[in-house]
């Protein structure tokens, strides 16, 4: 059986853990919503470069804008493995 005072300081871990917690789950941007916002703009920027090559009737551009957007399609699906 433990002591009084093990008990007394397994009760202040506990709630070291719990504090812990609690200040991580209360941050605003998370490593993952960070990465969803970058890959939102990259996706933008590759619409954007798909958008431009048929303005200006260039395959190079459509080509660069399309992979840069399965490229992203990529690492949305690793991020969230």
């Amino acid at each position: 059986m433990s002591t009084h005072e093990e008990a007394v300081q397994d009760i202040k871990k506990a709630k070291s853990v719990l504090d812990a917690h609690v200040v991580e789950s209360k941050k605003f941007f998370t490593h993952t919503s960070v990465s969803m916002i970058k890959s939102g703009v990259r996706i933008a920027a590759g619409l954007a470069l798909v958008g431009a090559g048929w303005l200006e009737m260039n395959p190079y551009l459509q080509a660069a804008g399309a992979l840069l957007i399965v490229a992203e399609i990529l690492g949305i699906a690793e991020e969230l493995v």
